[in-house]
């Protein structure tokens, strides 16, 4: 498999590393993250928590904000990071997550629902999580197909 321009690694920063935790933890299990422990990273002192997919590699990791810049609330449209989009093998998955962000405090934008982003399909939900960082969870049809066949697979 070709890793050219894949994806390593996206890490966020929150104000609140253990509150965070309380929904990310969950929502990530629910999406096939394992959770390593606490670390502290060496160059800043901030604490993260290590979020890995065994299953397709992805890790997303979550970051305490530093004391002085914690307040800082986040804006979807300011510049910087708009939102996170996960996938699902199933319009099913896409459902439970929203009902799992729901019962985590999260707050539900948009979905489940198809949108119009690719005429193979794209049913998605869109919420904010902690600090109001913006999340999406998509059944991408399209991705899927092309998966499947860049695997041989019908």
């Amino acid at each position: 498999m070709p890793l050219l321009g894949s994806m390593n690694h996206v890490s966020i920063t929150v104000s609140d590393l253990e509150r965070a935790l309380q929904f990310f933890g969950p929502f990530l299990q629910f999406l096939g993250y394992d959770q390593t422990e606490l670390i502290r990273d060496p160059s800043s002192g901030q604490r993260l928590s290590v979020n890995i997919n065994s299953g397709n590699g992805a890790t997303l990791n979550v970051w305490e904000a530093k004391p002085e810049l914690a307040r800082h609330p986040f804006h979807v449209y300011e510049v910087g990071l708009h939102h996170i989009a996960f996938n699902t093998d199933t319009r099913e998955q896409v459902d439970r997550a929203c009902e799992l962000v729901q019962r985590l405090g999260g707050q539900i934008l948009d979905g489940p629902g198809e949108f119009p982003y690719d005429p193979t399909g794209w049913y998605a939900v869109y919420f904010l999580g902690p600090d109001g960082l913006k999340f999406e969870v998509v059944h991408h049809a399209g991705s899927l197909r092309a998966y499947a066949l860049s695997r041989g697979l019908p």
